[in-house]
C-alpha cells in the first residue's frame, strides 16, 4: 500500500539505515528511470492521439521537442505503457476528462491535485495496471492545463511523478517486479489492467468528491 505519510525525507532516511544498500541503490535507479519512462510515455501517446484523430489534438512543441532513444529500454518501456495505455484511454477518456474538469487544475494547485489523486490510486495497493492508470492520468494532467494555456508542464509531472514513486514505495515495488524493463512483458495481461482502470476510475470520482468538492 502506498504511504499518505511518506514526505518526510528524514523518515525515508531512517528507514533506509534498516534496509540493505543494493535495494537502496535499486530503488534510486527506478526513480531515476521514472522521468524518462514518463516522457516517453507521453510522448508517444501524443503521437498516437495526432494520428487517430488526423491532427485535432493541439500541437504541443515541448511533448514534440521530448528527446527520446527508439532504441533505449527506457524508451522502450515508455513506448510499451503508451500502447496499453492507449487502450484504456480509449475506454476511459471521458471519465480523465469530468474529473479534470472538476479539479480544474492550475499552475498554484496542480501538485496538491496530482498528489492526492495519485495517492489515491495505490491506496488499496500497487500493481502494474495502477502504475499505467498513474502514468496516464499525469500524461492527461499534463495536456489539460496546456490547452488551458499553461505551458511548461509536462517536464514538472515527470518531477512530481518520480518523486512520487519514491516517496510512496512505487518505486521499491517497480525495483522488486526487476525494474521498470518488467513492464516490457506485460502484454499478455491486458484484460486484468481494463478490469483495475475501471475500478481505479471509480475511485478517482470518489476522490473528485471526498476532497476537491465544496
Amino acid at each position: 500500500m502506498a504511504s499518505r505519510n511518506g514526505n518526510d525525507p528524514t523518515d525515508r532516511r531512517r528507514t533506509e539505515i534498516r534496509r540493505p544498500s543494493m535495494e537502496i541503490a535499486l530503488e534510486d535507479q527506478v526513480a531515476q528511470e521514472t522521468e524518462e519512462v514518463f516522457q516517453s510515455y507521453a510522448f508517444y501517446r501524443y503521437q498516437q492521439e495526432r494520428e487517430q484523430t488526423e491532427g485535432d489534438v493541439p500541437h504541443d512543441p515541448e511533448i514534440a521537442a521530448i528527446p527520446h532513444e527508439p532504441n533505449s529500454t527506457n524508451c522502450q518501456v515508455g513506448r510499451r505503457l503508451a500502447t496499453i495505455g492507449d487502450d484504456i484511454n480509449a475506454r476511459y477518456d471521458k471519465e480523465f476528462s469530468e474529473m479534470l474538469k472538476s479539479l480544474q487544475p492550475t499552475k498554484d494547485n496542480a501538485y496538491e491535485y496530482f498528489i492526492r489523486i495519485a495517492s489515491s490510486l495505490f491506496e488499496s495497493g500497487i500493481n502494474w495496471g495502477r502504475v499505467i492508470a498513474l502514468l496516464g492520468f499525469g500524461y492527461r494532467m499534463a495536456i489539460h492545463v496546456y490547452q488551458h494555456g499553461m505551458t511548461g508542464f509536462l517536464r514538472r509531472i515527470a518531477r512530481y511523478m518520480a518523486d512520487f514513486v519514491l516517496r510512496n514505495r512505487i518505486a521499491r515495488w517497480i525495483a522488486q517486479q526487476g525494474g521498470w524493463v518488467a513492464a516490457l512483458d506485460l502484454s499478455n495481461v491486458y484484460l486484468k489492467y481494463v478490469l483495475i482502470v475501471a475500478a481505479v476510475i471509480l475511485l478517482g470520482q470518489f476522490v473528485v468528491r471526498r476532497f476537491f468538492n465544496p
